[in-house]
């Protein structure tokens, strides 16, 4: 199971990695700090960083393993489409290219990116299981926020689009003339190099974000008509707008679903943080002192 491969499954492979830190006499090794600060945009020097961020990814390790055995503990498992998943979240709206370029812009393999992933996943998912129970959200909770709220439910007039900044005037007119021939917007962009704003995502937009010849264009757009190459000081634009909706202020009845996904993130989110640093405090960990003062390897250990 993808459980055992993000917490054991590697042992033998990673025996000869040094061990910088256990948890609860499980070790965390080298391997494991360099796949995890790639992951997070820090390179694979770790003298390269300040002692706080490889103190950073050490703590980072240590929650997450912590979390990680009390999902094993109740046999919460990652399945591999599950994984899959994600990953094609990720990768919506990058080529293969593109997506290798970001990885080794990172500095991190592929297999090493999608091991992290998946231990950052099941994480996730081991906490929305654990805790989900707890999470409860009062019709009064509901009333208060909207009352404390009431411009975020004030909806401007706008526009459901896709677009994408070329950087010349030439290729957005060829990515405008593959789509007149039938072609899908994300994967044009992709083959032309580019990738779609917002992963591909269709974007509500509102006024006062574009600059204002841009702006009246794509607003005067009926839906599923595309506009470009729309020039603007950062390149061409093409986009198409996929729906429209005027102006409206949500009332409460409207808001709720919305307000209520809000407060289950927010309660969510402190649960977890408070979940994770109890386990932490209750927690033997020790690390190798030497590599959290100055990024080398030593003898001597430390709390």
């Amino acid at each position: 199971m993808l459980l055992s491969l993000a917490m054991a499954g590697a042992c033998d492979k990673k025996s000869h990695s040094p061990e910088l830190a256990s948890v609860e006499d499980q070790a965390i090794l080298m391997e494991d700090f360099l796949a995890q600060s790639a992951f997070m945009g820090l390179g694979k020097d770790p003298t390269a960083l300040t002692r706080d961020l490889r103190r950073a990814v050490l703590e980072t390790l240590v929650r997450r393993r912590l979390v990680l055995v009390q999902a094993q503990a109740k046999s919460i498992r990652l399945e591999p489409e599950e994984l899959d998943r994600e990953e094609a979240s990720l990768r919506r709206g990058l080529s293969e290219e593109a997506f290798d370029r970001s990885l080794l812009a990172q500095g991190i393999e592929y297999e090493e990116w999608r091991r992290v992933l998946s231990q950052e996943i099941l994480m996730q998912k081991a906490l929305d299981l654990l805790l989900g129970g707890r999470v409860h959200i009062a019709a009064d909770d509901v009333r208060t926020y909207y009352q404390a709220h009431r411009e975020d439910f004030r909806r401007p007039e706008q526009v459901l689009a896709q677009h994408v900044l070329m950087p010349s005037k030439e290729s957005a007119q060829d990515l405008v003339q593959r789509l007149a021939k039938g072609e899908d917007l994300g994967t044009a962009a992709a083959e032309l190099g580019l990738a779609l704003a917002d992963d591909g995502e269709p974007t509500w937009l509102s006024r006062g974000h574009m600059p204002p010849a841009l702006e009246d264009k794509i607003f005067a757009l009926e839906p599923g008509k595309l506009a470009g190459p729309l020039p603007s000081p950062y390149g061409f634009h093409v986009a198409r707008v996929l729906a429209k909706r005027p102006a409206a202020e949500l009332d409460l009845s409207q808001a709720a679903e919305e307000i209520q996904r809000r407060l289950s993130a927010e309660k969510r989110e402190a649960l977890a943080s408070s979940y994770i640093e109890e386990l932490r405090s209750k927690a033997r960990v020790v690390f190798e002192a030497r590599f959290e003062q100055s990024g080398l390897l030593g003898d001597a250990g430390g709390q």
